[in-house]
């Protein structure tokens, strides 16, 4: 969210965190069990209407109790495990690359129904005008190229929700490879890390980490990533 200050808004500079000292959350908004759950970064730190980014894991049998956002706009991303999406009273069963879009006004919940713990990447951004979307679950490993090299699968969240959501991006990056690539002027971006090993330089400053490294990335900034083996990672896009 846009923060003013006297009249003025500052640019923002790049955030870095990673997923390492979860808190530990029991009946996570009404659900069940046992969840484990970090705030990566507050959107009052972002450029454009961002509220939060967050990473949140399930234990076996953990769910996240039904809700309904009445301000913000919502993606949930699975990154490993299963879950099961309840939208509106209708099951939706989602697995590692589906990507579960939550408009506006959508009675909501997630669980871990089985033995193994299930991991997911969330963003909230708040909304623009106009009738809320239908609701939606789409598998982004699927729109992956068939080609060598570095494959990029990319959704464009226009479609599904009122507010500035521009893109969604999976990256498929081989090995020992160079990315560089650039936010636009008018847009902010979050990187995150799904699997491998990475540095990433941001207006000169080099983070380097594994699964579950973030970083958020100012407009009109260029960033690279330079690859240690095969790595995967996510990028969204939102206007500011």
């Amino acid at each position: 969210m846009a923060t003013i200050v006297r009249g003025e808004r500052s640019p923002f500079g790049p955030i870095i965190n990673d997923i390492s000292g979860l808190a530990t959350t029991h009946r996570q908004v009404g659900g069940e069990g046992v969840c484990r759950w970090k705030m990566l970064m507050n959107g009052m730190h972002l450029e454009g209407e961002w509220n939060c980014v967050e990473y949140v894991v399930l234990t076996p049998g953990a769910g996240v109790g039904e809700h309904v956002h009445m301000r913000t706009e919502e993606i949930y991303y699975i990154v490993r495990g299963q879950a099961v999406v309840t939208m509106n009273d209708v099951e939706l069963h989602a697995g590692p690359g589906d990507l579960i879009t939550t408009p506006i006004g959508a009675a909501h919940s997630i669980a871990n129904r089985t033995d193994e713990e299930m991991h997911f990447f969330v963003i909230e951004v708040f909304p623009g005008e106009g009738p809320a979307a239908e609701p939606a679950q789409l598998n982004v490993p699927a729109r992956l190229p068939d080609a060598d090299g570095v494959r990029r699968a990319t959704v464009d969240l226009h479609p599904y929700f009122t507010g500035a959501w521009h893109s969604f991006t999976l990256w498929d990056i081989p090995g020992d490879d160079t990315v560089t690539e650039e936010a636009q002027a008018d847009h902010a971006q979050v990187l995150h890390l799904l699997d491998g090993s990475a540095e990433f330089e941001v207006n000169g400053g080099r983070h380097q980490g594994g699964p579950g490294l973030s970083l958020a990335i100012p407009p009109h900034t260029p960033w690279t990533v330079r690859s240690a083996g095969p790595v995967s990672l996510i990028s969204t896009r939102v206007a500011v």
